[in-house]
């Protein structure tokens, strides 16, 4: 039987995050590997359409463009809000922390900058406006 990556399949790979000066993000042998299902999971447009088609034992290095990975940096991902009263701890620009959104869902944020009542909050994903690599190899696909 072929077995391709196609919508609707589940697939399992082996993969390394980076950026293009080598700094590794993320990797299968530091997170596991990563098991989705092809077409539902949420993932960068140029991996989902990098890796469709493969099979099993194939492997593949995709060098993305922000448009293609994690978006481009939003400037109106920013948002000033008022200063809480945290801890001197945590209010260090480059922080980066969670709250809660609409409907139960969590919001990452960065502190982007710090003033005498404000602290600016940068809701973009952490890698958008990068070039990334994805270094991927197929493990595993089933129907």
């Amino acid at each position: 039987m072929d077995q391709r990556i196609q919508d609707g399949r589940t697939v399992c790979l082996d993969y390394s995050l980076s950026l293009t000066d080598g700094t590794v993000i993320d990797s299968a042998e530091k997170s596991g590997t990563w098991t989705y299902v092809h077409g539902h999971t949420k993932m960068p447009p140029g991996l989902a359409k990098g890796i469709a088609g493969l099979q099993v034992g194939d492997q593949v290095r995709l060098d993305l463009a922000p448009e293609d990975a994690f978006g481009a940096a939003n400037p109106d991902a920013f948002h000033e809000v008022p200063k809480p009263s945290a801890s001197a701890s945590v209010l260090k620009v480059g922080y980066a922390g969670e709250m809660p959104g609409p409907n139960g869902t969590i919001i990452p944020y960065r502190i982007h900058a710090i003033n005498e009542e404000t602290v600016t909050l940068d809701l973009n994903h952490p890698l958008a406006g990068e070039h990334v690599i994805f270094d991927v190899t197929v493990i595993h696909i089933q129907d």
